[in-house]
């Protein structure tokens, strides 16, 4: 009898513990919607926020408390941070303000939906950019994503009356998703040897000084801004930063890129939503055919994307 409930024990292990993995596995999925979640209602929050204290003030305010967090919770790592991290972080850092200085002013001319989706176009443009700067062949996917996304961006363009309504807002949007991009291949270029978290930090650092000093210069007024603004900021800088970074980090020592970087596209999808829901953001027919096929984009150019050890970075 010993001998025959020996491989029935074995395999009731097995059961529990391939149980146990699926239910861990849905957690991490679950954890990685709720990132998505929170990129997708920041569109509305950065719109809004901006309104009542200027867009330089509300990126040095987020970033600069972002960075304190994660300062706060990886102290000692910065204690060890090397000339490298040090000079990575500042040239990525000038990257990242571009891209989060375009995104924020654009979003002032443009809806929180199309501001979603032309983001997203970060994705696809990551194997053109890597091919270009790093001389890294692209894949067929990533050729049909990017096809694809071009496809999407030429059709969200159009409004209800059908003509081509490509503003400053979709212009100044767009240049952040090339920024996105140029981060995301540049992060691949300089992240190979150094500590990504002191690397997040001196970025975080970087934007939110160089936002300081695009206050006066941009000649937004200087003023203490209103407590709702304080309310948003806070939680851009906690919610946004620090704990979605934190968050990824952890996960994406546990799930493959390609199964995290699917439930990423989730995020314009959710700007869209919150757009549509609660700003009451209006879309052509074609504009969501258009957005269709940019999510598809970015989803067929993230499986069939070139490997980037840094592209966890970046939204």
């Amino acid at each position: 009898m010993a001998t025959q409930s020996a491989p029935l024990t074995e395999i009731a292990i097995t059961e529990e513990v391939k149980q146990a993995e699926r239910s861990y596995s849905l957690r991490h999925d679950a954890l990685l919607v709720l990132i998505t979640l929170i990129w997708g209602s920041t569109f509305l929050i950065v719109k809004n926020t901006v309104r009542l204290s200027g867009p330089f003030t509300y990126l040095a305010l987020s970033y600069g408390i972002g960075g304190i967090i994660l300062v706060l919770i990886f102290h000692r790592r910065l204690m060890r941070i090397s000339r490298a991290e040090l000079l990575s972080g500042l040239v990525l850092g000038t990257i990242l303000f571009t891209a989060y200085a375009l995104q924020t002013i654009g979003l002032q001319y443009t809806t929180v939906s199309k501001a979603g989706f032309i983001t997203g176009l970060y994705v696809p443009l990551v194997p053109v950019f890597a091919f270009l700067l790093l001389r890294q062949k692209p894949t067929q996917g990533a050729i049909v994503g990017f096809a694809l996304s071009l496809i999407g961006l030429f059709l969200i363009s159009f409004n209800d009356k059908f003509n081509l309504t490509f503003g400053l807002g979709e212009t100044l949007i767009l240049g952040a998703a090339i920024a996105f991009a140029l981060h995301v291949v540049n992060v691949s270029k300089f992240a190979a040897n150094v500590d990504a978290i002191n690397l997040a930090i001196v970025q975080l650092a970087l934007t939110s000084l160089l936002s300081f000093i695009a206050i006066p210069i941009s000649r937004e007024p200087i003023i203490m801004p209103p407590l709702i603004v304080w309310g948003s900021v806070l939680f851009m800088g906690v919610v946004d930063l620090a704990f979605t970074l934190s968050a990824m980090i952890w996960v994406q020592q546990l799930v493959s890129s390609t199964r995290a970087a699917l439930i990423y596209a989730l995020e314009p999808m959710w700007a869209a939503l919150f757009g549509f829901a609660l700003a009451g953001d209006k879309l052509s027919l074609l504009a969501w055919i258009g957005c269709g096929f940019i999510l598809a984009g970015m989803i067929v150019g993230r499986v069939g994307k070139i490997h980037l050890p840094g592209s966890k970075w970046i939204k």
